[in-house]
């Protein structure tokens, strides 16, 4: 092997192993359907790894990877055009796995709530909420302007006391 490719190979791998974790769990979060988790991930991968040497500032590198993320989960959810159903064994993978049962609905119902949101304003919110980008960076990732990264956030929050809210009401209603 090419000891410049396998350079490339080492250095990209030592990024990526840095924020596989991170990744696979924003991805998990906003898209929700294994078969597409896998996907997305598996081209985020590859179109990182192809453009890799493009990528001037290695620690700017978390940063083209969500991106890229981000752009296929968009360019998904425009080929859907719909709500994607929650598959129940990516809820048990999402951040704490020793979660008990109580929690675990709870967490389940966050993000069927989550899915109501509009796809930008759901990443904004598993960016900044889950995965602990702070408000720049997201801009960074996402594009556009900070005031409309906290505008998102801030929507995605009082949206999601609504939907949440609403669920209650009808889970109190129905007891």
């Amino acid at each position: 092997m090419d000891t410049k490719v396998s350079s490339k190979q080492d250095a990209f791998m030592r990024l990526y192993n840095e924020s596989h974790v991170r990744l696979t769990r924003y991805v998990q979060s906003v898209v929700y359907n294994r078969s597409d988790v896998k996907d997305i991930i598996s081209e985020t991968v590859l179109k990182v790894y192809e453009r890799f040497e493009n990528i001037e500032k290695k620690e700017s590198f978390i940063y083209y990877l969500f991106r890229t993320a981000s752009r296929l989960i968009t360019e998904l959810h425009k080929k859907q055009n719909r709500y994607t159903q929650i598959d129940e064994d990516i809820i048990l993978q999402l951040p704490a796995s020793n979660i008990e049962t109580a929690q675990s609905l709870e967490v389940k119902d966050l993000y069927q709530a989550l899915s109501r949101l509009p796809l930008a304003v759901r990443e904004a919110i598993v960016l900044y909420e889950i995965e602990g980008f702070s408000q720049e960076e997201i801009c960074n990732i996402q594009g556009g302007t900070l005031s409309g990264v906290k505008s998102r956030i801030n929507r995605g929050r009082e949206s999601l006391k609504k939907i949440i809210a609403a669920a209650e009401t009808v889970k109190i209603s129905n007891s």
